[in-house]
């Protein structure tokens, strides 16, 4: 199930995240969850580097078309 992150997600995650930094104990639901939500992170992560890796391709294949067009009006 896709977790909807919204204010009470991150505020879960910060106050986690301020437990373990403070070394306290964490249950092992919170530490489950705690992984599983890094898990997701990375995930959507490297998903929009993928998507701004393809846009940039696309990017750089249209001004490279366009180029070749302008050479060939010049051309004719």
């Amino acid at each position: 199930k896709t977790k909807v992150k919204d204010y009470e997600y991150y505020k879960t995650k910060m106050l986690l995240a301020k437990k373990d930094k403070d070394k306290k104990v964490l249950l092992a639901e919170d530490r489950a969850w705690m992984e599983s939500s890094i898990d997701l992170d990375q995930k959507i992560n490297a998903n929009m580097v993928f998507m701004a890796q393809i846009e940039k391709v696309l990017s750089d294949s249209e001004a490279s078309s366009s180029s070749a067009n302008d050479k060939i009006s010049e051309v004719s």
